[in-house]
């Protein structure tokens, strides 16, 4: 979308100009019929100009999603209308998806829109959370403190993303290393050693023959087996795509030990998390297991778990329904039947989910402990294994020469 310097005239005569952020100028003269102040000029603004590269869309980050609604909470607890707050956070903005969003947002609300409706853009991180959670807050009147709720939700899930990727970022790129020095030498080391050989009539080790066959297989199929490796990804993904019952990818990560663990635990505490604030703010279990469902990425759970809402709507109990999801914990499930009968719902989902995370910390303190020493083990191992099948030969080949 592109941006569109505007210049208003107001009752008294005093102009004044505010970049507008719309699909066309149809669009900004639309919007701005019944406005206070009148639409004198539009221009587009080209060196604002976003339209070139929408493609490079993205999501807006977390931790800018984070400061914006700590901007917007200040602003409220003083007084500042929200309306007002917006232009405020927008005036002080860089430019970036987030100010782009802000500006559609505001001018939006402007035109009549309810606020909740107004944030219905998908770059807005968990954004049916954050409408159904602006909702509440227009309902009761109170959008600072849902807003407040919904930063600490926020900040804990990013917290809990940000944790996991840094603890495996380590041993991922290890792996990568490893995979990457036996490649090249496999394919660019062994091959040389191999012909210093031939010149030779020693008699090779068969650790040494092993390798260098695997060396020449390698560099004569290398091409072959990434464009099959790819191509069977590729069709499986396509496959995914056009028949949504098939699901191959996430029911694998499912099976994969630890890491399967690991997903479960996310999943539960985002829906906890996310059922906890929903309720808090005024939102029914219902619409609230709703969107708490729709935060379950992995498509094979949400699959096991997308009915739910409609069976709480038939009068279950949300106790009684995830008992028929097999993947979800029993001691879960008890402990939300003891929030049902007490009335504490909100107060046990937010339990659970400190409990998840405990859990989830723990598992991946005891992953990476594993993991660093297997990994720097293996490349160890691999790396003697060739040493001792290069050099082998050698002691038989100076024999020769002698």
């Amino acid at each position: 979308m592109p941006y569109y310097n505007c210049t208003f005239l107001d009752d008294n005569g005093r102009y004044s100009k505010r970049t507008i952020f719309a699909d066309n100028k149809q669009e900004v003269w639309r919007n701005n019929e019944n406005a206070d102040e009148k639409l004198i000029t539009i221009r587009k603004s080209y060196f604002k100009d976003s339209s070139t590269f929408k493609i490079f869309a993205k999501k807006i980050s977390y931790f800018d999603f984070l400061a914006f609604n700590q901007k917007m909470i200040t602003l409220l607890k003083s007084g500042v209308a929200f309306i007002r707050a917006l232009e405020i956070i927008i005036a002080n903005q860089k430019k970036g998806t987030l100010k782009e969003v802000l500006m559609k947002t505001e001018s939006d609300i402007r035109n009549g829109i309810q606020i909740s409706d107004a944030f219905a853009s998908d770059q807005i991180p968990f954004q049916k959370i954050y409408r159904a959670s602006l909702l509440a807050g227009e309902k009761s009147g109170n959008i600072d403190s849902i807003l407040v709720q919904f930063n600490n939700y926020l900040e804990k899930v990013a917290n809990l993303k940000r944790k996991i990727i840094n603890s495996l970022t380590y041993p991922i790129i290890l792996f990568i290393f490893m995979i990457a020095m036996v490649g090249l030498i496999l394919v660019y080391a062994i091959p040389r050693f191999a012909s210093f050989y031939a010149d030779f009539e020693a008699s090779l080790p068969v650790m040494t023959l092993t390798l260098i066959d695997v060396s020449n297989f390698l560099k004569k199929h290398i091409l072959t087996i990434i464009i099959l490796i790819t191509g069977v990804v590729m069709g499986l993904k396509f496959l995914e795509k056009s028949r949504p019952d098939i699901i191959i990818f996430d029911y694998i990560k499912t099976r994969l030990p630890i890491v399967g663990n690991l997903i479960i635990e996310n999943s539960m505490t985002v829906f906890s998390r996310t059922m906890a604030i929903l309720i808090a703010g005024g939102i029914p279990v219902p619409e609230s297991s709703q969107i708490a469902v729709d935060t379950f990425s992995n498509r094979y759970f949400y699959a096991k778990i997308k009915n739910i809402p409609e069976k709480i709507k038939e009068g279950n109990l949300l106790s009684d329904v995830l008992k028929e999801v097999s993947f979800i914990p029993p001691t879960f499930i008890e402990v939300i039947k003891v929030g049902e009968t007490s009335g504490n719902l909100t107060g046990v989902l937010n339990e659970n989910a400190d409990a998840f995370e405990n859990s989830i910390d723990a598992r991946i303190s005891s992953l990476i402990s594993l993991i660093e020493p297997i990994l720097i083990v293996a490349i160890g191992a691999v790396i003697a294994f060739m040493l001792v099948a290069v050099y082998l030969p050698i002691f038989s080949t100076v024999h020769i020469v002698k």
